[in-house]
């Protein structure tokens, strides 16, 4: 099984080959940003970072297509300054759809979002975030999607987070079912993860500060109730040497129509989580963590588009248990020359770690 990949870049060698050059396009975005935190004893630390995501499109072949797509990280700064230049393969994949269904082959992005903020029974906990992706959304899988008909669909996953390897015990499985009924969007999932992951070694990328429960089924509903939009989810985590938990996630979101260009959008939802074990999908907000068995997360998002090219938005979470809060303002511009600019802060309050942090980005897709 070690073979796999070597035969999969050598497929895709072919498909480049017999793809005329001019049918081959790349797009991607190059940015820069810096980071400031300022910490309750008057320390600060700050880092300047900049990056090139690159992704090559190119024309299918019959029912075959090709992805590949990766992440630069410091490529200017390892020019010039020393700093270690990063490479990460997002996307390299071989994908082919046949009459009843479809196969996917290689690095590829894997997720189970349903429009919430936090999603406990994704296929990698802590994938994303707020709208914020890890690279553990993206694993070396095999996945078969089988359309059932125009709004339900079924899913098997098959990935390997300690590399390509048949031993059953490193491998990570999961199914997902999609349907549609009365006008909500409902799915069902279980997944088993790879031995590593459950014993505390993070799978997937994710640092294992606990070991996760194996094992997990997960519910999650989406539709409209009048004019608010409803969605949830219940998860159950399971597997022999951990403790059993529930994840219990209810959301509403709204959109206000301001004026004819201006509409102001809302999200508030409420997320219960029984067991330290499932810090993992928080992602990067961990810290809100008050290291009881009990977590109560109580998470909202306003949007406000000043105009066509500027909006404004505020993030809030609030760990109603331990007393730890993050309010995160930030504003986004689209500047003259087709240039990004995101600028952020984030307030750390309560009885956890206290620290104030800015950042500020620019970017040119191109």
């Amino acid at each position: 099984m070690q073979k796999l990949p070597i035969i999969l870049l050598l497929v895709i060698c072919g498909t480049l080959i017999a793809t005329p050059v001019f049918a081959v396009e790349a797009g991607g975005e190059v940015g820069f940003s810096y980071a400031g935190t300022w910490f309750k004893n008057g320390n600060y630390q700050d880092e300047l970072t900049d990056y090139l995501n690159l992704e090559l499109y190119l024309p299918p072949l019959g029912e075959t297509e090709l992805s590949y797509a990766f992440r630069v990280g410091a490529p200017l700064q390892g020019l010039t300054d020393d700093e270690g230049t990063s490479y990460f393969t997002k996307k390299l994949y071989l994908k082919h759809r046949f009459a009843p269904f479809h196969l996917t082959v290689g690095r590829q992005p894997v997720s189970w979002s349903f429009g919430s903020l936090l999603n406990p029974v994704d296929y990698t906990l802590g994938a994303e975030a707020f709208d914020e992706e890890t690279s553990s959304k993206y694993t070396d899988a095999v996945e078969v999607y089988i359309p059932l008909n125009w709004n339900s669909s079924l899913a098997l996953v098959t990935s390997f987070p300690a590399g390509f390897a048949l031993e059953a015990e490193k491998m990570k499985w999961g199914i997902r079912g999609r349907f549609g009924v009365k006008g909500y969007d409902l799915t069902f999932n279980y997944v088993q993860e790879a031995e590593g992951a459950a014993a505390g070694a993070g799978g997937d990328g994710l640092i294992g500060l606990v070991p996760i429960p194996r094992q997990r089924v997960g519910f999650t509903f989406k539709g409209d109730l009048g004019d608010l939009g409803v969605y949830g989810s219940f998860g159950h985590y399971f597997g022999e040497g951990t403790e059993k938990g529930h994840s219990h996630l209810v959301g509403v979101d709204y959109s206000y129509n301001i004026d004819y260009y201006s509409k102001l959008t809302m999200q508030l939802e409420y997320l219960g989580l029984d067991g330290n074990n499932l810090l993992p999908l928080l992602g990067p907000y961990m810290l809100l963590s008050s290291g009881k068995e009990r977590m109560d997360l109580l998470s909202g998002n306003l949007a406000y588009p000043l105009d066509d090219f500027s909006s404004i938005m505020l993030t809030a979470i609030a760990n109603l248990d331990g007393n730890n809060y993050l309010i995160v303002p930030s504003y986004q511009n689209t500047l003259p020359g087709n240039i990004d600019m995101d600028l952020s802060l984030l307030f750390s309050l309560g009885e956890g770690v206290n620290f104030t942090a800015i950042d500020i980005g620019l970017s040119y897709p191109f």
